[in-house]
């Protein structure tokens, strides 16, 4: 399966996060260099492939989107590359 180097990181950072869960902004945080609009894109095109999966939940009084990390998501971070990966 495809992923971008941008998938990859903020995939990685989100398997950082407690429980592997997160919201856009808490990713962020994390990420230097992207926008907000950048990495919440890169979290939703995640979720299609099944590495991650969305759900509503309050943020800072705001219904926002959560994302977690599934199986699939970690054990594509664990994985060796390869050229379809890359």
């Amino acid at each position: 399966m495809r992923i971008t180097e941008n998938q990859r990181v903020v995939l990685g950072v989100l398997a950082e996060l407690p429980d592997g869960k997160g919201f856009a902004r808490e990713v962020l945080a994390r990420v230097e260099g992207k926008t907000f609009n950048c990495v919440n894109a890169t979290l939703a095109s995640l979720a299609p492939k099944g590495f991650v999966v969305k759900a509503k939940a309050v943020f800072e009084e705001k219904l926002l989107t959560q994302y977690t990390i599934t199986e699939a998501g970690r054990e594509f971070l664990t994985a060796e590359p390869t050229e379809d990966a890359e």
